[in-house]
């Protein structure tokens, strides 16, 4: 690995807070957005009332705490899915109403708005928007619930940096989710992907992490970030085994006889991936971030003793569940009611990167029509030969 190491600046990853074309979405925010600040903002608290009463019912208490704590990225979906197909006949306030005419206007001009994930201030993991140079948290709220649900201010102010490598991921967490954090070396072929196994107070254990913003971080940086944790010391006996009896028999992943050699291994697996340029593919982000959400899956079962829960659901009520509460993952159903908390947020990202691949697809469709008909009306236009 060279001494010298550092995250190199690609083209934006999935999820990146960062504002691409600033000077751009700094002029359109300033003729759009800034006259309206109080406005929009009326406008987004309209919309997280809106979602407040359904997901209160809906969402399941994370770590026992009462909705809406720890639950920043199901809001911030249930916003972004809503403003889709938003009718703003619903709107209650003129205020309201002024700032999504707001709203719209700036998106029109070409205003950028992105699902961002990050490091808030050095405390948090975070997810919010990233509405042209403004920081937009409409789950301000999710971790002191004191705090106004809705948070607009230049997105500069917000100190809110994208996760740099896997050590800054590891100090996050430690200080959020309160984990202790070691290197996989469990799994030496998803290791260079996923290279920490975050171990939680109650005894869950989770692979760090199984998102597309740190798959691509890494896969860009041609795995040194991943190599740079993987060659730490071996991870203790105890916690290996813990884990490599949770996910024992599986067909899907490979598992390391011991510690050290699984250290050995994803050292060597990120090397050859290095050498066949695997390491900077970028098309197999959501496979490998599905294989990671299933590993969890299956951690979560066996390390907090989730399967004689599940079972007992199954024996006792799963009749009366309907088909939208079940899921279907590469082929195999499994009943939203028994996944775990990162396997729902992996699976909420999913569907989110899933739900923006089909929104460039039909600006794509739509934008290829427009070309069709601007050539059409050319052809009319010049001289037959």
């Amino acid at each position: 690995m060279p001494p010298s190491w550092s995250v190199i600046r690609h083209s934006l990853l999935p999820n990146e807070p960062r504002v691409v074309d600033g000077d751009r979405q700094n002029l359109l925010t300033d003729t759009y957005l800034l006259p309206f600040l109080s406005e929009l903002e009326i406008f987004f608290l309209e919309l997280r009332a809106a979602i407040d009463c359904q997901l209160a019912t809906t969402l399941a208490p994370k770590k026992g705490k009462p909705y809406p704590l720890g639950q920043c990225l199901e809001i911030t979906v249930a916003v972004q899915q809503l403003l889709s197909t938003f009718d703003p006949v619903t709107l209650k306030s003129p205020q309201a109403k002024t700032g999504y005419s707001a709203y719209r206007a700036f998106r029109r001009a070409g205003g950028d708005m992105r699902q961002v994930w990050g490091d808030l201030r050095g405390e948090f993991f975070q997810n919010a928007f990233q509405l042209g140079s403004l920081y937009l948290d409409v789950s301000n709220d999710t971790v002191t619930p004191t705090k106004p649900k809705v948070e607009l201010i230049p997105f500069a102010d917000a100190r809110f940096v994208a996760i740099r490598d896997f050590e800054h991921f590891s100090q996050i967490a430690r200080k959020y989710w309160d984990v202790e954090v070691y290197p996989n070396h469990v799994l030496p072929e998803l290791a260079p992907y996923m290279p920490l196994l975050c171990c939680y107070r109650d005894g869950q254990l989770m692979l760090g992490v199984a998102t597309a913003y740190m798959v691509s971080l890494t896969q860009t940086n041609r795995l040194y970030p991943s190599e740079q944790v993987l060659a730490a010391p071996a991870m203790p006996v105890t916690i290996f085994q813990r884990a490599r009896e949770a996910l024992f028999g599986s067909k899907v992943w490979d598992l390391a006889e011991n510690p050290e050699r699984g250290r050995l291994l994803a050292l060597q697996t990120c090397r050859r991936l290095r050498r066949k340029d695997v390491a900077t593919q970028l098309r197999h982000v959501n496979q490998i971030v599905l294989t990671g959400t299933r590993v969890n899956q299956q951690l979560e079962l066996a390390t907090r003793g989730s399967v004689t829960r599940m079972k007992n659901q199954h024996t006792e009520g799963v009749s009366n569940l309907s088909s939208a509460e079940f899921i279907a993952v590469d082929g195999v159903q499994y009943a939203l009611a028994a996944l775990s908390e990162p396997a729902r947020q992996q699976l909420q990202m999913l569907q989110m990167s899933e739900q923006r691949l089909q929104e460039l697809q039909r600006d794509l469709a739509i934008t290829q029509t427009a070309r069709n008909a601007y050539l059409q009306a050319l052809k009319e236009l010049l001289p037959q030969p």
